[in-house]
């Protein structure tokens, strides 16, 4: 299925070359990758996540050339206005506005209200990016509760279209906004599959896993640890935590939980880019991550995609693991998980390579799913 060529113009608080903001922006730069024959043009800041410091080499409130198919206006953060944002919006005839998330005040509800003015919600997508999972709202959950109420009062997302990445983010958006006009299903795409992976020898008694996500309560770092000790595993295994710090008080919360472990090593890496990902996963033998919800989890598919066995929760889309031997989706309970930490320490080469080479299988399975390139599409027609 394809499209007469169209303008898309995205708003998002971040952006490539960010990556300190995870999922939203995988999500946003695969789409964009992979619709070569639609023109995006992206409005974000000009910093990271969590930064102040400007991107290097790019110059602000202006666009910038990213690819065939993608021009990028970085805004400084004092250039982000009401005004601003409705003279971008007259600068040439756009077929439809895409929001990259629900709760940002400056790319969010200032374009919405904009929008509105302008008489252009009609054209507009809203992607929630999971924000209305149960996990997600309730951390901060009196400011969210505040905000959707609010935002309802004003009637911002009255004539919008919502993108819904999964049935369940859809069944989300008729809870919360039960008016909605219209919710089109499209789930997101993960990044492009390479070779196979050589994985680790893994040797039995002996366990490495990797942890790739923000260090929030929402990613389910805490529970991680704690099935950790409560899965009292006897034998050399390592444990290494990857991902942006959030808040300093968790972080050292986590630490004292690491500290009452023992037999297992572990250690809080921080931040990786995104370029390096493939090469920290092959050097572990399972992905592990107990998280609270997930819309999508691009670090699930990138762990699928570097061969590598995955032990998460129940509470995203990767339900199916077990069936295709690629991994575990199990509920959030101790027993659980020690079942499973337990049974991949006692785990042969043989076996752990067989499970290995099954992930990779699975990733190419998800990435060649009948219907996904029209799903894509359907949101912008």
């Amino acid at each position: 299925m394809s499209i007469k060529p169209k303008n898309i113009l995205v708003l998002t608080d971040w952006f490539l070359p960010g990556y300190k903001a995870g999922g939203p922006i995988r999500s946003l730069a695969n789409l964009i990758a992979t619709l070569k024959d639609v023109k995006f043009y992206v409005v974000t800041r000009n910093t990271d996540h969590f930064s102040t410091e400007p991107y290097k080499g790019i110059t602000p409130n202006t666009w910038t050339k990213h690819s065939d198919n993608c021009e990028v206006f970085y805004f400084d953060e004092k250039s982000i206005s009401l005004g601003a944002f409705k003279s971008l919006l007259n600068e040439r005839g756009y077929d439809k506005v895409y929001l990259n998330s629900l709760f940002s005040p400056k790319f969010t509800i200032l374009p919405l209200i904009a929008l509105k003015r302008l008489k252009l919600l009609s054209k507009t997508i809203l992607a929630p990016r999971g924000m209305l999972k149960a996990g997600a709202l309730s951390v901060k959950a009196g400011k969210k509760k505040i905000f959707l109420c609010m935002s309802k009062l004003l009637g911002l997302y009255n004539d919008i279209e919502w993108h819904a990445t999964s049935v369940e983010e859809v069944n989300e958006i008729h809870q919360h906004f039960p008016k909605a006009k219209s919710v089109l299903l499209a789930p997101n795409i993960a990044a492009a599959i390479g070779e196979k992976t050589a994985k680790p020898i893994k040797q039995t008694g002996e366990l490495k896993l990797i942890c790739l996500a923000r260090i929030s309560k929402e990613k389910g770092i805490k529970e991680a640890l704690i099935y950790l000790r409560d899965s009292k595993l006897q034998g050399k295994v390592s444990c290494d935590f990857y991902g942006t710090i959030q808040n300093l008080d968790f972080l050292n919360e986590c630490k004292e939980i690491a500290s009452t472990i023992a037999n297992v090593t572990i250690e809080f890496k921080g931040e990786i880019p995104p370029d390096e990902i493939p090469l920290a996963l092959s050097q572990y033998h399972f992905f592990y991550l107990p998280t609270l919800g997930e819309n999508f989890g691009h670090a699930i598919a990138e762990a699928l995609n570097s061969s590598t066995p995955i032990i998460i929760s129940d509470k995203t889309p990767w339900t199916n693991l077990a069936e295709k031997n690629a991994g575990w989706a199990l509920p959030l309970e101790s027993n659980a998980f020690a079942k499973v930490l337990n049974e991949c320490l006692a785990m042969s080469n043989n076996e752990y390579q067989t499970k290995s080479l099954d992930a990779y299988r699975f990733a190419l399975e998800h990435a060649n799913e009948k219907g996904m390139m029209d799903a894509q599409y359907r949101l912008f027609e």
